[in-house]
């Protein structure tokens, strides 16, 4: 999101294709949709032009001004936040519902609002209806009206052409919709419901996203801008992955893509654990996709402020009563706990942060350019070669039952982000799987690549 761009906000009832909509006009499929209501819950923004006119879309939740529960109360102060930075607002309707079932009390209420609105009469798919159509949703009374398809995108343009004229023009070129070049991609992921919208809003220092103690409130990816200290990020709110089951909700299961590709387009994640319950395969499930994506990863332990709870600690495998009340004797075993679970990042560094409290996140937040420094570092030709002769003298290759003697010529770094190593071999066969893991976790340590995973290629010499 561009914060200097104009803002027009999508709003309307629960399932009248605001989703759609916003994919229509940015061109690709940046927010989720489904036929179950309700699959929007947070604020997904994305920035556009139409006609040398730049500015930013903003998709909301279904819109209900009479909530049932917090989740709902939460949903509709999303949308209220919309409504007032918005510039201009796209009212969207269900067409093939008659008129008289839109809530009136929706209606006073936009009528009431002192900004430029337009009315989507949404899903008019085919041409028989639309006259009749335009009449009949012409009676509620907002004056900017315009019957369009988010499916084909029959009439959207006439309605964008209305938007622009209440934005302020820009010259030039269209918007550049790459993200920043100079921008650390920053992924917050992991199973449902261990607090990472929680964290989201904290960093950003607002309520940016919907929380719930429901699980899977999250569906969407979100991305949000921010500058810490001079140095500028993109933080990247994602869905709980959840555990494969042959049946979820088709929401859930977009939800999980959209993480999925959140974590591949990241440098960093923050790979967030729930510290007061046991760890589950579905935690692990995401470390995994993590170490196998080759991204930086810090741990953030969260729920931290629940471990003054006796019954909390006791949940990490150890019997209560030995587990002192001194809180850092407690974080030990939970680090001890977490060790044990995910061996393989024992490079990513490990904090300890409530998304309730607030403490703890500024330090992991510090983390995260001393990583992303690591993952664009190169090493020298001759520096290697140093470190090359102290490993072999320390631990050179063992042979290998039926293959050749191994012997190792040399090694060079070929790639950065993540870092990427080549070591030349005699035969690639002859180079056990423990020798490559050791030469990995040694390059690691004494080259320091804490943080982030490596890469090590052999290349027998017979084919260079």
């Amino acid at each position: 999101m561009n914060k200097s761009l104009p803002i027009v906000a999508i709003v309307g009832q629960p399932n009248a294709g605001k989703s759609s909509l916003l994919n229509k006009i940015a061109k690709r499929p940046m927010a989720i949709t489904s036929e179950v209501a309700g699959t929007t819950r947070d604020r997904q923004y994305e920035d556009t032009s139409w006609n040398g006119v730049n500015f930013t879309l903003v998709d909301t939740a279904g819109l209900s001004l009479n909530p049932g529960d917090e989740l709902e109360l939460s949903l509709l102060k999303q949308i209220q936040v919309a409504l007032d930075e918005a510039d201009a607002i796209i009212l969207v309707v269900d067409g093939k519902q008659p008129a008289r079932a839109i809530d009136q009390n929706i209606l006073k209420k936009f009528r009431q609002i002192k900004k430029p609105i337009v009315l989507a009469v949404n899903k008019l798919d085919g041409s028989s209806q639309w006259n009749e159509k335009t009449v009949e949703f012409q009676s509620l009374g907002i004056k900017n009206l315009f019957p369009v398809s988010a499916l084909n995108g029959r009439g959207i343009g006439d309605m964008l052409d209305e938007i622009v004229k209440f934005l302020p023009a820009e010259t030039g070129t269209d918007l550049e919709l790459s993200p920043a070049d100079d921008n650390i991609a920053v992924a917050i992921v992991g199973k449902p419901n261990v607090g990472k919208s929680s964290i989201f809003n904290k960093i950003l220092k607002e309520e940016r996203v919907v929380v719930s103690p429901i699980a899977g409130t999250t569906r969407t990816a979100i991305d949000d801008d921010i500058t810490i200290d001079g140095l500028n990020y993109t933080f990247i709110d994602t869905a709980g992955l959840k555990k494969k089951e042959h049946r979820q909700a088709q929401p859930d299961v977009f939800a999980g893509f959209q993480s999925f590709k959140s974590i591949r387009r990241a440098d960093i994640c923050l790979f967030v654990i729930d510290a007061s319950q046991e760890i589950t395969k579905q935690d692990q499930r995401v470390a995994n996709e993590i170490l196998n994506m080759q991204k930086g990863c810090i741990i953030l332990a969260n729920k931290c402020d629940l471990l003054k709870d006796s019954k909390a600690a006791g949940t990490l495998g150890k019997n209560v009563k030995t587990i002192e009340k001194d809180r850092d004797d407690q974080y030990q075993s939970v680090r001890d706990y977490i060790s044990h679970h995910f061996p393989f990042l024992w490079m990513s560094p490990l904090f300890f942060v409530s998304g309730l409290e607030g403490y703890g996140i500024k330090e992991a937040v510090e983390s995260i350019k001393p990583i992303f420094d690591r993952r664009h570092k190169t090493i020298d030709n001759e520096t290697l070669k140093e470190f090359l002769k102290k490993v072999m003298d320390k631990n050179p290759p063992k042979l290998l039952r039926d293959q050749k003697k191994p012997k190792v010529f040399g090694l060079k770094q070929i790639d950065t982000n993540p870092p990427m190593f080549e070591l030349l071999v005699n035969h690639s066969g002859a180079i056990s799987t423990q020798f490559r893991k050791f030469l990995e976790n040694s390059l690691t340590k004494y080259l320091d690549f804490y943080g982030t995973p490596i890469t090590l290629k052999l290349k027998g010499k017979d084919k260079s």
